[in-house]
């Protein structure tokens, strides 16, 4: 069972090959094109770490980055399956439990051989027997992170946010980047290893030392992840298993009766059908565009811990950060008017803003990966029963820019702690504008590339983007190759609207206004190709159909057999398309209601 379990786990890896390439290309581009500016930010910062030795620690952190990611998605999307398998194997839940870690293992040692393999290429590779044990201790570090978190967390989204976050915290405030040696510091996973891979004593790990430290994080998050993984994976019924025996008639319960409404409110009281109560409580919007926006913030609305993270993650990234960066003054070039000079700018100013342009643009990209991935066979539903493609896709991005906005505001309100813009209506154009258009792209790289492949180029692109492609903090000017990237645009205002009091970067807002247009326009035509079912007839004509009673069965009882109903051909058609078949539901019209109830509709009302 347990070799099963690892080769079928890694064939679902390998399943989209691009998986594979970014198992690659993840280390390639933070070894090789960011290692030189990581390791100029941490001159800038502090003065403790050489830059080739640095680079060097870029390895780790791609390896962590990789693994982190992979080790997660490996648990959270197989804990239906790994149960079932548990209770049919003699040894329980012991093999699969094995099977999964040592496919997780496997992941973590794909990505420290990426990320070695990146970095002897660039010619960084100069103490192997202290680089190459690092590396794979801080991979497996990672792995068992991801673990724990896709066993406590099942929402997808929330769980890669938290893995993510933790990554880039550890990363940027921890030792090999700000070299602050705080206790606060010394909490962060990658704070040992880094020690190690940058050839720095820590000079505060006491008798056990830089290595004794690492081990002990690595052994106990391995530990923690292996319990964690076996009560999460016990089969269904037995005691610690996440679901107990009580519940699982609850679960697979039937479905209750649900009523159409003759009107498009329906009034707030309960009625009884067949002997069962059923709230009515709902007040429906009249126009499909209104209905799919009020389903779409309705659903995600229960996710209390995403806008939770929304709110917190900005606080904790942009105010480390920005804490520990230095005022140390920095030439920057700007533009007044008909003048143009270079001025010196403190650089924690200039930290704060591209801090929180960096926090928006990933968390708004992550909400619109996952916004739009979350529901396709519901989306298909909803085609398939007369919504338009674009008056779905209308819902979800209300929820998207929504968690766009506020992420912008609470990056904009932490930054405000550090400095005061210039101009704000511009500076606040920049921040919205970054998550705007980041949010577009994790809409158009769901469909295209999957939750996982997605999370990894919005990770990276946020990184060479919206942080290296345009910062001011190395150079006067931002960098040339960055104007080939979507952030250049709101990346020049964020700077404009910071230091000077007037607004002259007109052809800087029509980039990007055109790259978020465009973005747009992309993102709704592969949303559309996505959903891959023809549409029935506009949702109007079918909640008539509904309403007067007649698809194809006597009374208004809509038929669970799609082939009692007049579109059945087409129905049947996009259903073979579909990965998941219509729920079998029963639809009591409101004239059957009264009848039961021995009451009459109301004059003028649908019957």
């Amino acid at each position: 069972m347990t070799t099963l379990v690892v080769r079928r786990a890694l064939l679902d890896y390998a399943r989209r090959p691009l998986n594979v390439v970014l198992l690659i290309a993840v280390p390639v581009v933070i070894v090789v094109a960011l290692g030189g500016e990581l390791a100029s930010m941490s001159k800038l910062l502090s003065t403790a770490a050489k830059p080739l030795h640095l680079e060097t620690a870029t390895a780790g952190w791609a390896a962590a980055a990789v693994a982190g990611l992979a080790g997660f998605f490996q648990v959270v999307s197989s804990r239906g399956p790994d149960r079932r398998l548990a209770s049919t194997s003699a040894r329980g839940a012991s093999s699969v439990v094995a099977g999964r870690l040592v496919a997780a293992a496997c992941l973590a040692g794909a990505a420290a051989i990426s990320a070695l393999l990146a970095l002897a290429a660039k010619g960084g590779l100069a103490d192997p027997g202290r680089a190459i044990p690092a590396v794979a201790l801080v991979a497996f570090l990672y792995v068992a992170i991801g673990v724990v978190v896709g066993t406590l967390v099942r929402s997808e989204m929330n769980g890669a946010l938290i893995v993510s976050v933790i990554w880039l915290l550890d990363v940027f405030v921890g030792s090999g980047v700000g070299g602050s040696t705080g206790l606060f510091t010394r909490l962060f996973p990658l704070h040992f290893p880094t020690m190690i891979l940058t050839s720095q004593a820590a000079h505060h790990a006491g008798p056990v030392g830089d290595l004794g430290w690492s081990l002990m994080w690595t052994t106990l998050l391995c530990v923690v992840a292996a319990i964690r993984l076996s009560s999460t994976t016990r089969p269904i019924g037995l005691p610690g298993s996440a679901i107990p025996q009580s519940q699982i008639g609850a679960v697979t319960a039937p479905l209750p009766t649900e009523v159409v409404p003759d009107h498009p409110r329906v009034p707030a009281s309960d009625v009884v059908v067949d002997g069962a109560s059923v709230p009515t409580r709902l007040s429906v919007p009249r126009t499909p565009w209104s209905a799919s926006l009020w389903a779409a913030v309705r659903d995600y609305r229960r996710n209390r811990v995403l806008w939770a993270l929304l709110l917190g993650v900005p606080v904790l990234f942009v105010a480390l950060a920005a804490a520990e960066t230095p005022t140390t003054p920095m030439p920057v070039a700007l533009v007044d008017g008909a003048r143009q000079f270079t001025t010196m700018i403190p650089l924690r100013h200039i930290h704060a803003g591209e801090m929180a342009a960096i926090a928006s643009a990933l968390l708004a990209g992550i909400a619109g990966l996952f916004v739009v991935t979350g529901a396709i066979d519901g989306d298909r539903r909803l085609v398939l029963a007369g919504l338009r493609p674009r008056q779905v896709l209308a819902g979800h991005l209300g929820v998207i820019v929504g968690a766009a906005l506020l992420t912008s505001a609470v990056s904009i309100a932490v930054s405000a702690a550090f400095f005061s813009p210039q101009f704000w209506p511009e500076y606040i154009a920049a921040i919205v504008l970054v998550a705007l258009t980041y949010a577009m792209i994790g809409v158009l790289l769901g469909p295209l590339v999957g939750r996982l492949g997605g999370l990894y180029l919005l990770l990276l692109l946020s990184i060479v983007d919206a942080g290296y492609g345009q910062t001011v903090m190395f150079h006067p000017v931002p960098p040339a190759w960055g104007g080939y990237l979507p952030a250049r645009g709101p990346g020049r205002l964020l700077v404009d609207g910071s230091f000077t009091s007037g607004f002259e970067q007109y052809r800087s807002l029509f980039v990007a206004l055109a790259w978020l247009a465009a973005l747009t326009v992309a993102a709704a035509l592969t949303f559309r190709r996505q959903i891959g079912v023809r549409q029935v007839a506009p949702l109007r004509r079918h909640s008539e159909l509904i309403r007067r009673e007649p698809l194809g069965t006597p009374g208004g009882v809509v038929s669970s057999d799609l082939s009692q109903t007049p579109s059945a051909p087409v129905a049947r058609d996009a259903l073979d398309r579909g990965p998941s078949p219509v729920p079998q539901r029963h639809f009591v019209s409101t004239s059957q209601l009264t009848s039961h109830l021995g009451a009459e509709p109301e004059e003028g009302g649908a019957s």
